[in-house]
C-alpha cells in the first residue's frame, strides 16, 4: 500500500509540476506578445549601397580596387582608355589657339585701316579747309580787283581821249595805259588760279569718298571676324564635350566605403551605363524587418530591439527608426487583381527599419535574421 501511494504521490507531484510548467510558460507567451514582437523575415541593408558606371561606352583601361576593398571618397576606382579624347583634345587646342591668332590678326587689320581712314579723313578735311579759306580769299582778290579795273578802266578811257586830242603826253597815257592791262592780267590769273584750287577742291572730295569706301573693307573685316568666332565658340563647345568625356571616362569613390561587388575587369568593352563596381558604406547599415500588419500595434520609432545575425550568431542591440507608411505589397510588381470581386484576405507586412546602437563589426549587407521588438507605445500610454 505504501509503495502505491509513494506513486500516486510522484504521479501527482509530477502533474503539477508539468501545470506550473505549462502556466508558467503561457504566462511567458502572453507577457511577451503582450510587450514584444518577433519577426524572422530580417535583412540587413544599406541606403549607400551604390551602383557605379561609366557615362559613355569604352575599353575599361584599369580598375583600381578589388572587392572587399576600403575606398575613400574621391578616390579614383576605375578609368577608361581616353588616348583617342585626349589626341582628339589637343587638336581642337590647336585649331582654338590658331583661330584666336587669326582673330587677333583681323582685328589688328581692321584697327589699321580705322586708324588710316582717321588720319586720312582729318589731313583731307585740314586741307579742304585750307583750300576753302584760299578759294574765299582769291574771290574777294578778284572782287577787289575788279573794282579798281572799273575806276582805272574809266581813267584808261579819259586819258585815251586826251592823248587822242594831244592834251597829255605818250609816257603819261602808257602809265595807265600798262596800269589797266596789268590789272585785268591780274583779275585773269587770280581767276585761273581759283578755277585750279576750285579743281583741287574736288579732288579732295573724291579722294574722301575713296576714303570712305575704305569703311567697306572694314565691315568685310568685321564680318570675317564675327565667322571666326563663331566658329571658335563651336570649337570651344567641342572641347568642353572633350573634356567632360574625359571626366565621364573616370570613376570616382562616392563616400568613404568599401567595393561590394566587381562586375567588370580591365581591358573589357563596356557599354555606357553598364555597371562596373558595386559600393557601400557600412556606417550606413540598418536592418529591414518585414513586418506583420497584427504586429505593429503598440510599435513606434524608437522602441528597443534585439537583433539577432544567424551568420555570426550574434545579438545586437538595436531601435527601431523608421516604420514606413505603404505595405511591401504596395510595390510589388504584379499587383493583385481584385476587379473580379474575388478576394482573400492577406496578412500584409510593412518596411520597418532597425539602427544599431553600435555598428558592429562583420555584418554585412545582405545578411538575414531575427528581431525582438520591444512594444515601447505601450508603456508611454500608462
Amino acid at each position: 500500500m505504501k509503495h502505491i501511494k509513494s506513486k500516486k504521490f510522484i504521479i501527482f507531484g509530477v502533474f503539477g509540476i508539468l501545470i506550473i510548467g505549462s502556466l508558467y510558460a503561457l504566462y511567458r507567451y502572453i507577457y511577451f506578445t503582450n510587450h514584444y514582437v518577433s519577426s524572422d523575415a530580417v535583412f540587413v541593408k544599406s541606403d549607400s549601397l551604390t551602383n557605379l558606371s561609366f557615362k559613355l561606352p569604352g575599353k575599361i583601361e584599369k580598375i583600381y580596387v578589388n572587392e572587399g576593398d576600403k575606398i575613400k571618397k574621391g578616390e579614383i576606382l576605375a578609368k577608361l582608355d581616353t588616348k583617342d579624347l585626349e589626341i582628339k583634345r589637343k587638336e581642337i587646342n590647336f585649331s582654338i589657339n590658331a583661330l584666336k591668332n587669326t582673330i587677333n590678326s583681323l582685328i589688328l587689320q581692321k584697327q589699321k585701316l580705322q586708324n588710316d581712314i582717321n588720319y586720312n579723313l582729318s589731313l583731307i578735311s585740314n586741307q579742304f579747309n585750307k583750300l576753302q579759306k584760299n578759294i574765299k580769299a582769291f574771290e574777294y582778290s578778284i572782287d577787289a580787283l575788279k573794282v579798281k579795273l572799273k575806276k582805272t578802266k574809266k581813267d584808261y578811257e579819259r586819258f585815251l581821249r586826251l592823248y587822242k586830242q594831244n592834251k597829255i603826253s605818250k609816257e603819261k597815257f602808257e602809265n595807265i595805259q600798262s596800269v589797266y592791262f596789268a590789272l585785268k592780267d591780274e583779275i585773269k590769273a587770280n581767276k585761273e588760279k581759283l578755277k585750279a584750287l576750285k579743281l583741287e577742291k574736288n579732288t579732295l572730295n573724291i579722294k574722301k569718298k575713296l576714303v570712305l569706301n575704305e569703311t567697306n573693307d572694314i565691315k568685310k573685316l568685321q564680318k570675317i571676324i564675327l565667322a571666326n568666332k563663331e566658329k571658335l565658340k563651336v570649337l570651344k563647345e567641342n572641347l568642353a564635350l572633350i573634356k567632360q568625356n574625359i571626366k565621364d571616362s573616370y570613376i570616382y569613390a562616392p563616400f568613404n566605403g568599401s567595393v561590394a561587388k566587381k562586375f567588370a575587369n580591365s581591358d573589357e568593352v563596356v557599354s555606357a551605363g553598364k555597371i562596373i563596381l558595386s559600393v557601400v558604406n557600412l556606417k550606413d547599415l540598418y536592418v529591414l524587418d518585414l513586418l506583420e500588419e497584427k504586429k505593429l500595434k503598440n510599435i513606434m520609432p524608437g522602441c528597443k530591439a534585439i537583433i539577432h545575425i544567424d551568420a555570426l550568431d550574434k545579438n545586437f542591440k538595436g531601435y527601431v527608426s523608421e516604420i514606413l507608411p505603404a505595405s511591401a505589397a504596395t510595390f510589388a510588381l504584379v499587383p493583385r487583381d481584385i476587379s473580379s470581386g474575388e478576394f482573400t484576405k492577406l496578412q500584409q507586412r510593412f518596411y520597418v527599419r532597425i539602427k544599431f546602437n553600435k555598428l558592429p563589426k562583420n555584418v554585412k549587407v545582405g545578411m538575414s535574421g531575427e528581431v525582438v521588438i520591444n512594444k515601447c507605445k505601450m508603456k508611454s500610454e500608462k
